[in-house]
This record gives C-alpha cells, structure tokens and sequence, in this order.
C-alpha cells in the first residue's frame, strides 16, 4: 500500500499497513532550507514568497514538471501522506494555495519582509528571531464591507495549476489536499483586528453575519473549484482555541460558523472527499457539533492542550480521524522526552475506532540535521512498533 492507501484506509475507517504520517511542516524557509536536502524544494514550496531566491509573488506561468517531483521528493523525505495542491501549497493540513487569499511582498530587508494580501492586509515577517506581526485589516466599519475587493475564485487561470498537481501527487502516492481559510479565523488574520472582531461578534451579530457570508462564499467558491480538480482533502486552517478552552463560547460558534461548517462538509462528502479541520485548544465542548455535521479528520490535538485526550478519542473516535497527539514545542525536549511524547501519540491508535493519524510540529531552525534526523528515525519507529 502507498502512503495515500493508508491514509485514505484510516479516513474510511480500515486497518491500514500503519499509522500515517502527517508533520505539519517547518517554522519557516530558512528551517526548511537547513534541515532537507536541496532538490527536496522550490519557490512554490513555502506559503509564502521565497527568500532563496528573493520573489515578490507566485509565478503566472504553469507550474513545471520538475517543481512537482521536487514536491514529491520533500514527501518522500518527510514520509508524508498527503501533499497539497498549488503553487505554495506543499505541506499538508497548513496553509498555502489558491484557495486562500495571496501575497504579495511589497518591501524586503535584511531583517524583515512585509506582505500584502488580497484585500489590504499585511503581514510582518521577521527574521531573526522569526515572527509574524498582522495589521492594516480592511474592514473596521460596516461601510468597509462594501468597498472591499476580494479574488474572484470562480477563475480557470487560478487553479491552472491543481489539476496536473492532483494527478501527478496519486500517481507518486499521495493523498491530495487544498486550504481554504477557516470561517471564523480568516476573519481576523486578513481583514479586521482581532479584538474587533470579538466585539462585534457580540455587539453587531447583523454586521459580522454579513461580512461571514461574503467571506463564505468566496471559499466555497474556492472548494468547487479544487474539487473539480481532483482534490480529495479540504483543509480548513480555522484555530477555535487554546490551552484554556474556547475564543468563543460554544453558542457563538453555532450561531456564527457552524452552519457554514456544515454547508463545507455537506458540499464535500456529496463530491466523495473529505474534511479536515486544523485547531489548536482545547476545543472539545465543539466536538458533538462538528461530529454531528460530519468532521472527517480533526488536528493537532496538542497532548498539554488537551490532558483528557484518551478519554476525547474513546468518546469521540467513531465520529473523527484524530490527528496529531504530540506536542507542540517537541524542539525543546530530549530525546527521551521525544521518544515519549511520539510513542504516547502512536498509543492512540489503539483506542481511535475510525483511525488514527501522527502529526507533529516544532519543527525549528533550533534543530541541527543530527537531532532532526534522529527525530525522524524516532517517529519511522514508533510508527511501525504501534
């Protein structure tokens, strides 16, 4: 079986030969550029514009054939199960693509670069240490929402890219994603603060009802298009929480975003493919809900974030694909530490009923190639002993 085989075998409830493999990707392009081989990557990589070689924005032309073998390579190297969809869009269950707004690099320094997507918003880069500053949201009145231009992704030129990406990536053996941005988290990373948003979710439900259906929309309009291309995992970058509980409490979450879930996975599931929703915290008061419309794969499930996550997996492991059951800051720890944190998330594909996937992230330019590597072995391990 291929890696796509068992991950597509755990999406459908079926033993697969092992527990698939899902890293969520490196902290940035310079992480990536030091701990991969080289022909294991281009500029259509990362999610955003290259540094190495310096680009402004995501090539027009087709994507080549040798960019994908490269995409190919990194999936081989990483013993990944999916690889996503378009220029950008390689690592799975992150972001990247055309189904998400684009950037553009409008200024590049030694020490920072800044990005403007579609719509307005910019984004900061720093480099050293790495960090990222949002701001210069589009819409902070009502009158905002009329004037704002958003990408028609109803256009061929597009996604020119998805159809061969999708052919090229099974016939390797992998899994095909494509992202589009979370309902309630594409709100505040691109187009209003987030502080206002809260707000107004509570003080103008008229307002953020309005403006949650004309940013709906445009990612539905985006899931039509990659699934018309052959993508078979929606990927949904929409994070609902933190180590306290919810950013929300669970009625806003229904009144606001949930119908908008349900319509995704409806749509979805009519097509034959299937959803993964991405969300750190612990977001278990959700689980009965996005059970209840379908969910097919949740993720990271950080064990610190969720200490009961053996008893949410025996709850709620018929409903969902669980993945992830590591933790987050694995760059910190040991190599015994590592070896526990890996092999108490493996231990969960004992209990999950519908199946089980690895994710696992921290992955940091605080790693050497040896430690990286080592890693590597760690996980190949504990994945065939489970």
């Amino acid at each position: 079986m291929s890696n796509r085989d068992d991950l597509l075998a755990v999406i459908r409830g079926e033993k697969p030969e092992r527990i698939p493999f899902i890293p969520i990707g490196f902290w940035d392009e310079k992480t990536m550029h030091k701990l991969v081989p080289a022909d294991c990557y281009d500029e259509n990589t990362d999610c955003i514009p290259s540094d190495e070689p310096p680009r402004d924005r995501f090539s027009s032309e087709p994507r080549t054939r040798d960019s994908r073998e490269r995409a190919v390579r990194m999936a081989s190297h990483m013993d990944m199960a999916t690889l996503g969809a378009g220029k950008g869009a390689v690592f799975p269950f992150g972001h990247g693509g055309p189904g998400e707004i684009q950037p553009v690099v409008i200024e590049r320094t030694l020490e920072y670069k800044i990005l403007e997507y579609e719509g307005g918003c910019r984004r900061k880069h720093g480099y050293n240490p790495h960090s990222i500053m949002y701001y210069h949201f589009p819409i902070k009145t009502e009158a905002d929402l009329d004037t704002l231009r958003l990408p028609d992704m109803k256009d061929p030129q597009r996604f020119q890219d998805i159809e061969a990406d999708c052919r090229y990536f099974k016939a390797a053996g992998y899994a095909v994603t494509g992202v589009i941005q979370g309902f309630f988290s594409g709100i505040h990373n691109s187009f209003m603060d987030f502080q206002d948003t809260m707000v107004n979710l509570l003080l103008k439900p008229d307002f953020m009802k309005r403006l949650t259906k004309v940013l709906a929309r445009m990612s539905l309009d985006a899931v039509e298009m990659l699934l018309d291309r052959g993508v078979e995992i929606i990927n949904v970058c929409d994070d609902l929480g933190n180590a306290d509980g919810l950013l929300m409490s669970p009625e806003l979450f229904r009144e606001y975003f949930l119908p908008w879930y349900d319509e995704l996975t409806r749509r979805v599931h009519e097509r034959g493919a299937f959803v993964h929703l991405h969300s750190h915290g612990n977001i278990a008061p959700l689980l009965p809900d996005l059970a209840a419309i379908g969910i097919d794969i949740i993720n990271p499930f950080d064990w610190e974030e969720n200490p009961d996550l053996p008893e949410l997996v025996r709850r709620f492991g018929k409903h969902f694909v669980f993945c992830g059951g590591c933790i987050g800051d694995l760059y910190r720890h040991t190599f015994a530490e590592v070896e526990f944190a890996i092999r108490r998330a493996c231990s969960l594909s004992k209990i999950a009923e519908r199946g089980y996937i690895l994710s696992i992230s921290g992955i940091t330019d605080d790693l050497s190639v040896e430690d990286w590597n080592t890693w590597r072995t760690i996980v190949n391990r504990e994945r065939e002993n489970a």
